[in-house]
């Protein structure tokens, strides 16, 4: 069993300290051979340990998305941020001192983002946050001039939930990670799955600390229990691992598999229900899906959340009346939709976190995917009390 969490850092071990080093880039235009940029755009690109392509793939989808917006007078400075939010606070502190800042954006972990939030509030200059959403946004947590949009992660679990009680039953086994037991998205999905009537039967951490092997006794868990499903949430290389383990200990375990994307991206033969916030590419808008190729940038979720946020950036700006300030743009973009690859999109309540349609794996072992609702919010009362508060794949 899980053992209740409190809120607290998650620092892996090694690495996480190795990528909280800041790096600012010299500035650049959002498009070659603009004129002199008339907004300046602090951006902040994720230095993940986990994922090591997370910072490229945002930087360049938001670049790709100020492009298609037509964007050309943003120039763009980049600082590379960690998991610890001391020194990107510190960092970014220093650049809104200069006066130059027109606004702030970037994939932020919670802990830096609240920390930047003080800062930009303080200066009066507007906050973009890409986040993953593992974790639930609350609305007091935000500010006027500042919006949030994510993968929603948790709206995910939750969709899932949904999904797999409706396919397979209503007797589910959770296999995690370590690094992923202590999200609200963990939280989310039980929560759904309770309210359905549903039963979690057990729960395994791989690589939980004294556990001797990754996955040791995982098989004999599900064996015994004999659950309709088991939902596997791990992220990284270690989703990789977990397939590997499961295609060979399968025909013995009996049951249904269920996960987020990536269990399925490991592997296309991969017989899993999964519920998605983002289109594969064969269900993507033409236009966007041709410019990430002509762009040489792969269709990945960071990919996409920037490209979203450069696009809806972009077109705020573009569309900006003579005389604007960032303010008026923040306020303006605050009750206009989203536009990105991941098509229309809304800010939720309070613009604390982003919504909009769902797809989901119409058969475990088919390649068609649905559109659907987003899944129900969680009331307040419903949110996790404990688990981490550093940023989900940053680790």
């Amino acid at each position: 069993m899980i053992a209740p969490l409190h809120r607290r850092h998650f620092l892996a071990t090694g690495g996480a300290v190795a990528a909280t080093g800041v790096q600012l880039s010299a500035p650049v235009l959002a498009s070659a051979g603009s004129p002199r940029p008339q907004w300046h755009i602090l951006g902040i690109a994720p230095a993940s340990e986990k994922l090591p392509q997370l910072a490229h793939d945002y930087r360049r989808g938001v670049e790709l998305g100020l492009a298609q917006a037509g964007a050309s007078q943003v120039g763009l400075t980049w600082l590379s941020a960690g998991p610890l939010p001391a020194a990107p606070a510190q960092a970014i502190g220093s650049a809104l001192q200069g006066g130059r800042i027109d606004a702030v954006m970037g994939w932020m972990p919670p802990l830096l983002a609240k920390k930047v939030s003080a800062l930009t509030e303080k200066a009066g200059v507007p906050l973009w946050i890409s986040d993953s959403g593992a974790d639930i946004a609350a609305p007091s947590e935000h500010t006027p001039l500042q919006v949030r949009h994510s993968l929603e992660l948790c709206a995910m679990a939750s969709a899932l939930a949904d999904k797999v009680y409706a396919q397979c039953g209503p007797r589910a086994f959770l296999s995690m990670g370590w690094h992923e037991s202590g999200y609200d998205f963990i939280q989310a999905f039980q929560h759904r799955w309770r309210t359905l009537g549903g039963q979690i039967v057990g729960r395994h951490i791989a690589g939980a600390p004294g556990r001797l092997h990754e996955f040791g006794e995982l098989r004999e868990a599900i064996i015994s229990q004999q659950p309709d499903v088991v939902v596997a949430l791990f992220s990284g290389s270690q989703t990789q691992r977990f397939t590997q383990w499961w295609q060979v200990q399968q025909p013995l375990l009996r049951t249904e598999l269920a996960g987020f994307p990536w269990l399925l991206e490991q592997n296309a033969g991969m017989r899993a229900w999964s519920v998605s916030s983002w289109p594969t590419p064969e269900h993507a808008e033409p236009r966007w899906k041709l410019q990430f190729e002509r762009a040489g940038l792969a269709w990945t979720a960071p990919a996409l959340l920037g490209a979203e946020a450069g696009s809806s950036v972009g077109s705020a700006l573009v569309a900006a009346l003579p005389g604007s300030n960032a303010k008026d743009v923040w306020s303006e973009l605050r009750a206009t939709p989203l536009s990105g690859p991941r098509g229309e999109r809304q800010w939720s309540s309070a613009s604390s976190d982003s919504t909009g349609t769902l797809w989901e794996r119409a058969a475990p072992n088919a390649s068609t995917w649905l559109q659907r609702h987003a899944a129900p919010l969680l009331s307040p009362s419903a949110r996790a009390n404990g688990g981490w508060t550093t940023g989900y794949f940053l680790t």
